[in-house]
């Protein structure tokens, strides 16, 4: 599970540990990473923290070959690792930009290809794809993310196109502003932080923003066999701000 040391990806270890698997803790934080292993074993569960540069092939490559030493067998993949830019298109430099895509997609895609060809050997297995409201929609100020964001959609598709008729499930969820501890960074570094809360909850229909756990609760029943005909399928757990 790629980015899971805080927010929304911790959410989604915790409840997967929770309901009796076996975590692969992913991510670039060792600090973070580590206390997101002690939570788990705190509470009986199984973990282990594999630091990984994920835009990085050859330690990708050796994190998925641990994870499989360690484990023996990958079920379920979460690929939520992400960053964000905050600018428009001339507000954006090559680096921003490639930076961008190289978290928010191309980790996604280096994890995929190395663990895809283990779930094909066993003809079994769910990849869950972490996008988010702004994959569906234009948002100000957020043309690399936005961009990135709706690849991530296109890469759920087309993978589940390859590798449904090979008993692998492929789906995204798409979160909207979710109260993570980025977000709470975000809101209280504005110049008017009530503005800016005010902002987010405005552009959905419900007069709150998400929790984690409720984005972790989405991808529960992604993983889950109540799941079993949906594949390929954009989730979107916005408050209705896509339908909006």
């Amino acid at each position: 599970m790629t980015g899971a040391t805080s927010g929304i990806g911790k959410a989604i270890a915790l409840l997967f540990a929770q309901e009796g698997a076996r975590v692969v803790v992913v991510g670039r934080n060792q600090e973070r990473g580590r206390e997101t292993v002690s939570e788990i074993e705190s509470k009986g569960g199984e973990a282990v923290f594999l630091p990984t540069e994920l835009t990085d092939e050859e330690e990708v490559k050796k994190m998925v070959a641990d994870a499989l030493d360690r484990f023996g067998q990958i079920d379920i993949l979460v690929n939520n690792a992400g960053v964000v830019f905050n600018g428009t298109i001339p507000e954006t430099d090559l680096a921003n930009w490639n930076d961008v895509f190289h978290v928010n997609v191309t980790s996604a895609y280096l994890v995929s290809r190395f663990v895809l060809p283990h779930m094909l050997e066993r003809k079994s297995g769910v990849i869950i794809n972490v996008s988010s409201e702004a994959g569906l929609k234009g948002l100000r100020s957020r043309a690399a993310y936005c961009t990135a964001k709706a690849a991530l959609i296109g890469l759920t598709k087309a993978m589940a196109a390859d590798h449904s008729p090979d008993g692998i499930r492929v789906n995204v969820v798409c979160p909207g502003t979710v109260e993570t501890p980025m977000v709470a960074k975000v809101i209280a570094s504005h110049p008017r932080p009530e503005e800016i809360r005010k902002e987010f909850i405005s552009r959905r229909m419900t007069p709150f923003l998400g929790t984690p756990e409720e984005i972790a609760h989405a991808a529960l029943y992604l993983a889950s066999p109540e799941a079993r005909y949906v594949t390929g399928a954009v989730l979107a757990v916005d408050g209705g701000s896509s339908a909006k």
